[in-house]
């Protein structure tokens, strides 16, 4: 089966859901003598309201009914003619409210609730036995009412051979009732229970029972009910990329592994092989080089490899953002989704697609189970594997928790926190990779176009004697700087922004996404 350009259009749905809190990067370089990056909020630079003291809990998500605003019906009655008006005096900007959902509404199939076939773990009859007891299954999360969990497949195999092992399982949670979405990546070789078979690494589900026992082990295991999914083969992935004319990826940690020195050469053959670096940066990658990127792991490891995948995901969001396939959604479908492997119905597709411009204000949260895990030899077969701690300190449990619940700055609930960002580290790519970090985790940063002598180190500022706390546990960890150095500036609460960051030349853009901060939940 070979997916082109209808999984791109697939996937590019999806992806806004996922990422839609990302800036559509339209330059793939600097942005030298620009003002503000492109935002979901408003490019003008207002007063803001300074905000209160909050905790740093996570938002309890609380169901609520969106009411959609009255449109005004405009007066056409001639007027003599233009008059005076007083000039108007900029307010400060409101919260921002929520985006009714536009008038066309799909109609989708009923979204079937799965449940778990197998609650007893027990080998299938001929099994081989194993050396690790079987866990018990984990009770199910209680999903929040109008969530849609998706898993999204990469295979290592076209989609028509039946030996298929899964290299890239990304589980993304919609609730369209925020609507907010998060986004977590599931190892390979975590080794878990595959119901009413056996022990065994997780991308072998497929293998031993297709997508259904996929979900099942999933549910099982972690608790998550898998409503639908999409899959794709990595020829497919290669192809999608290049449709779309490549990607612009933001490279923030420098990356280095074995590629092929050319798509062509044989891969048995070592000679054909070098050690390929990828520097810190903004690059165009084609289909051969984002394929590389996403699957390579020889120099790294499988957590590395789902970070890198994520940041993919939101590249050909942006992508396909420009090339606006949304709105050729219907047609394109219709003509190509006989080439498709999902279970996704064309009803429930337009659903979610008309949620893009809500998730995309609200932001997203990405989340990895590095640490979670024990690593673990099989004795019989001496396979490398990854053991999930589901309970106790670094336990897995908390983060399939957080699935659920709304990025921690939920732009939804909260008038945008707004960084300017200086850059004096004397290389111009650094103020782009600074504000996609901050971007990433909920901040509005705003690149600065003013040009400032390099300094050494980076600082960073705020502006509003209350403010202080409020968002320094998450903004000093993604501008890499000690929470006693974050400098209250008294002397300007005019000051159009919250936060500022000078980047120096020690600034260092690489901050792994699995080892940031996340706010407390509290139970």
């Amino acid at each position: 089966m070979r997916i082109i350009r209808p999984l791109l259009i697939l996937l590019v749905v999806l992806a806004i859901l996922v990422a839609g809190g990302l800036f559509i990067f339209r330059n793939a370089r600097p942005f030298a003598g620009t003002a503000a990056l492109p935002t979901p909020f408003p490019t003008a630079v207002p007063l803001l309201p300074t905000p209160t003291l909050e905790s740093t809990t996570a938002p309890t998500a609380v169901p609520t009914t969106v009411a959609a605003t009255a449109t005004p019906t405009p007066d056409y009655s001639p007027t003599p003619g233009p008059s005076p008006t007083a000039t108007q005096t900029p307010t400060k900007t409101p919260l921002p409210t929520k985006t009714a959902v536009p008038t066309i509404t799909p109609t989708s199939l009923p979204q079937v609730e799965p449940t778990l076939g197998i609650s007893d773990g027990v080998l299938a009859s001929g099994a081989s036995p194993i050396s690790t007891a079987i866990p018990t299954a984990v009770p199910r999360f209680d999903v929040p009412a109008d969530t849609t969990n998706i898993l999204l497949l990469g295979s290592d195999l076209p989609l028509a051979e039946n030996d298929i092992r899964t290299d890239t399982m990304i589980i993304v949670s919609v609730n369209r009732n925020g609507p907010t979405a998060s986004m977590i990546s599931l190892p390979r070789d975590l080794y878990v229970y595959l119901p009413g078979h056996t022990m065994s690494r997780l991308n072998t589900a497929i293998l031993l029972g297709g997508v259904d026992l996929l979900k099942q082990t999933i549910l099982y295991n972690f608790g998550i009910p898998i409503h639908y999914y999409a899959r794709v083969d990595f020829q497919g992935f290669e192809e999608i990329v290049n449709a779309i004319g490549g990607v612009d990826i933001n490279v923030t940690c420098r990356y280095e592994d074995w590629r092929l020195k050319s798509p062509e050469l044989d891969i048995q053959d070592p000679d054909n092989w070098e050690k390929f670096p990828l520097e810190v940066g903004t690059h165009h990658m084609d289909g051969d080089l984002a394929l590389w990127y996403a699957r390579s792991r020889l120099a790294s490891n499988d957590f590395d490899r789902g970070r890198r995948q994520q940041e993919l995901l939101r590249a050909m969001l942006r992508q396909g953002v420009d090339l606006g396939l949304i709105t050729q959604f219907p047609t394109l479908w219709n003509t190509f989704k006989n080439t498709v492997d999902t279970d996704l119905d064309i009803g429930r597709m337009l659903q979610l697609a008309s949620l893009a411009p809500s998730i995309r204000a609200n932001g997203i949260q990405h989340l990895y189970v590095a640490g979670k895990t024990t690593p673990w030899t099989e004795p019989t077969t001496g396979a490398q594997v990854h053991l999930p701690i589901w309970e106790g300190e670094n336990e897995m449990a908390e983060t399939f928790q957080r699935l659920f619940l709304p990025p921690a700055l939920n732009r939804a609930s909260r008038a945008p926190i707004t960084v300017e960002v200086i850059n004096a580290s004397g290389n111009p790519d650094m103020a782009v990779l600074a504000a996609d970090n901050l971007d990433t985790y909920g901040f509005v940063p705003i690149i600065s176009d003013e040009v400032v002598e390099p300094t050494r180190e980076t600082t960073l500022e705020y502006f509003a004697p209350n403010f202080k706390s409020s968002y320094d546990w998450l903004i000093r960890w993604v501008a890499d700087i000690p929470m006693s150095e974050i400098q209250l500036i008294a002397n300007e609460t005019d000051y159009a922004y919250n936060y500022r960051l000078v980047l120096g030349q020690e600034y260092d853009p690489c901050r792994p996404e699995f080892f940031a901060p996340r706010a407390f939940i509290s139970n």
